[in-house]
């Protein structure tokens, strides 16, 4: 064996080994079960495509003939020997027809071309959903009566200093107040070391400092070798979205943590499918749940993260694509919906917001997917909720320094940095009632000492700006206010029209 040769199997163990031990060959599993029509469906075409149009071609040019024509007939060797055959003449048998084989090159790759672009087409300039004849939901007449108002946005505890040493930052709900909080890996390993505990922040309190519980695991579940959460998780189930692991406290020094995952279903555009949920304890055992296993263990339940992100995702995208809730789904830049509501202490929600189509359309309707059980209820805006778009043109409207240019990079050139950004324009409920709140929050080219520098309380119906909260200069009354507001009767329900 030559040395190049030696050098190319030692280079490609190499990698292959770099790619199990990350994790990185469950991005191609996952996308070759995935997206068949962006992988090896055109191929398929190209072979299939190839091989018939090219036998169909072969066969035209020999005019419908064999390919191998039969060898001389007994009589016709003997008439040319002159002489009958003798013992010492061997008598050649005639050949077998066979049909004529090609491959047409130009017609394959030119189906491989077509299948490819469809493809694209219907996953990311058009992309194919489920069907909403697929989805089991509940019409209501009614929005929510109360909410666990999200105060604290996700770029605001990515800011905390707590928080900045976590990994798998994510809302859970407090299994003892049935309240969201925001949990994070505490000075968790990226291989396959420990956590040392776990951060914690709740959503509704801007003021509240965070704090840090010692119950740390052994096996970080952040990490990414085969033998952490996610690496077995990848062994386990090569073609599965697995959902990102969130970190559930119980008690001072006792957590587990849990994610969800789901198989594609549909040809030849899938869309996600909920398959179980895997509970990961602290000593690193793997405990892999059915869905209907998963929602009778009562701490898992309560924990409001059963239902994966990604399937009350598709269920919303099927429902806006549909003729009756026809309308579009407005992310912002940062964090995409569905956000997670908590409705009461026992109920927690995925919700979405569907919006007319156009650049101010309306709201055209709420989807609220429970996500202990699945049961999902869709609010189809009997009365007028301005859109998220319109939100974030009045968080934007503030007179604010956005911008700023600053000199000078490497070459001497002066360069635009932005300063404040606008993020997550998220709905809270009251006496029924719809409210949106929206955060200006400053990036890291503005140096504060709040990780929110304002947030927007503004009425869905009328679009009118309650409260402009300054969480920078106000101090905590400012941030009070906003607790304040959710706590007490709306004035609509007392019969004051005036907002």
């Amino acid at each position: 064996m030559s040395v190049g040769r030696i050098i190319t199997l030692v280079i490609g163990a190499i990698v292959v080994a770099a790619l199990v031990y990350t994790g990185v060959w469950h991005i191609f599993t996952q996308f070759v079960w995935q997206y068949p029509i962006l992988s090896w469906l055109p191929l398929l075409v190209l072979l299939v495509v190839g091989f018939v149009a090219g036998s169909v071609r072969a066969m035209m040019r020999a005019g419908g003939t064999p390919a191998a024509t039969a060898g001389p007939s007994p009589a016709e060797q003997i008439g040319a020997a002159g002489s009958q055959p003798s013992a010492a003449t061997p008598v050649t048998p005639a050949a077998t027809p066979t049909r004529p084989i090609g491959f047409a090159w130009g017609l394959g790759i030119l189906a491989f071309i077509v299948v490819l672009l469809y493809g694209f087409w219907g996953v990311l300039i058009s992309p194919k959903h489920m069907s909403i004849d697929d989805i089991d939901f509940t019409v209501v007449n009614e929005l929510p009566a109360t909410t666990q108002p999200r105060l604290l946005p996700r770029a605001g505890v990515d800011d905390d200093p707590r928080f900045r040493d976590a990994k798998e930052i994510h809302l859970v709900r407090d299994p003892e107040s049935g309240e969201l909080q925001w949990t994070g890996a505490w000075e968790a390993s990226s291989l396959s070391g420990p956590s040392e505990g776990i951060s914690i922040r709740p959503l509704d309190d801007i003021v509240f400092q965070s704090k840090v519980l010692p119950a740390g695991f052994d096996t970080s579940p952040a990490g990414i070798t085969p033998s952490t959460f996610k690496g077995k998780a990848k062994l386990d189930h090569p073609f599965s979205g697995i959902q990102y692991p969130v970190i559930v406290p119980t008690g001072e020094r006792e957590a587990f943590a849990m994610a969800p995952y789901v198989g594609y279903g549909g040809f030849p555009f899938r869309h996600p499918e909920f398959k179980g949920v895997l509970v990961y304890h602290q000593d690193g055992e793997l405990e892999d749940l059915t869905p209907e296993e998963a929602a009778a263990r009562p701490e898992l339940a309560a924990t409001g993260r059963i239902v994966p992100e990604s399937v009350a995702r598709a269920e919303a995208e099927a429902i806006a694509d549909s003729d009756e809730f026809e309308g579009e789904i407005k992310d912002a830049e940062d964090n995409k919906q569905p956000y997670l509501t908590s409705i009461d202490e026992n109920t927690t929600v995925w919700l979405t917001i569907i919006n007319a189509e156009g650049h101010l359309g309306g709201v055209k309707a709420i989807v609220m997917t429970d996500s202990s059980t699945g049961e999902t209820e869709v609010w189809p805006a009997d009365r007028h909720l301005i859109s998220t778009q319109e939100v974030i043109n009045d968080a934007r409207s503030l007179p604010l320094n956005w911008e700023e240019e600053r000199c000078c990079d490497s070459d001497g050139n002066s360069y635009t940095v932005t300063l404040r950004e606008v993020v997550e324009p998220r709905l809270a409920f009251k006496d029924g009632d719809a409210y949106y709140m929206v955060s200006v929050v400053p990036t890291d080219d503005l140096a504060l000492t709040r990780e929110v520098e304002y947030t927007l309380l503004i009425d869905g119906q009328s679009g009118k700006v309650i409260d402009q909260i300054d969480h920078v200069n106000g101090g905590v009354s400012a941030d009070a206010r906003l607790q304040l507001f959710f706590s007490r009767k709306s004035d609509r329900d007392k019969g004051d029209s005036s907002e």
